[in-house]
């Protein structure tokens, strides 16, 4: 089995190339305005692109604004939506089939990710979970830091939330999915399974809040030098 690792680096935000491959072992393919594409390591993924593993293959898609979505085999993405707005970021991916596990960075007030299936929808901020659709269309999640919200797709379905160490399961047409706490089994096999990406994701964390840190000096320095523009303005008519 081939092993394809890059090393996590910023790429800009850009509303057309939302994300890219960056992480592949084996092999996945990228259906495109109804073309299939092999995915490579770097490959630039846009909203409509599909992502699906093959068998013993795992691929992971990093998006611009450091949330990181793992696919294990045989499983499939479509990236419904991914834009920035004076509003927010926003994010819809749709997951029709397999395990897929999502990392999502602590998200500023007004972003908004929301991950769907068949069943499904949950919508998340700041939070570690993973994402399995049965055959038959059954979806669960389980959360391993932070919580989501979890809704049917039925009309007049109530949001669930769904704390840290917590799963639920529903069914196509259930209203309501059924909610239990994780195993120490389930919480210590996800640790040991995901430690690589849990790791990626703990680099992007840092990367994101070093950024953070970096506009909002840039902003105070920005602000400093007008009050300071101001202040000899007000000295020059005095």
């Amino acid at each position: 089995m081939n092993l394809v690792l890059s090393a996590l680096t910023l790429f800009m935000l850009n509303a057309d190339i939302p994300a890219k491959v960056s992480f592949l072992v084996g092999t996945a393919t990228i259906d495109r305005a109804g073309k299939k594409y092999s995915a490579v390591l770097n490959a630039s993924l846009l909203v409509d692109d599909v992502v699906t593993t093959g068998a013993d293959s795992e691929c992971e898609i990093q998006f611009s604004d450091y949330a990181l979505v793992r696919l294990q085999p045989n499983s499939s993405v479509k990236i419904e939506r991914k834009e920035e707005t004076p509003k927010g970021i926003f994010h819809s991916i749709f997951a029709s089939m397999g395990e897929v596990v999502s990392k999502v960075t602590k998200m500023n007030k007004d972003d908004e990710y929301q991950m769907r299936t068949d069943a499904a929808q949950a919508f998340i901020r700041g939070t570690t979970f993973k994402t399995t659709i049965e055959q038959d269309g059954a979806s669960s999640f389980s959360v391993f830091e932070g919580n989501i919200a979890v809704k049917s797709l039925l009309e007049g379905a109530k949001e669930i939330l769904l704390n840290e160490n917590f799963k639920s399961q529903i069914k196509k047409g259930e209203l309501e999915p059924f909610v239990d706490k994780l195993s120490d089994l389930e919480i210590t096999a996800f640790a040991n399974t995901y430690k690589d990406f849990l790791d990626r994701g703990k680099v992007l964390d840092e990367m994101r809040e070093k950024l953070e840190e970096e506009k909002k000096k840039i902003e105070e320095d920005l602000n400093k030098e007008k009050d300071d523009a101001k202040d000899k303005l007000k000295g020059l008519f005095k």
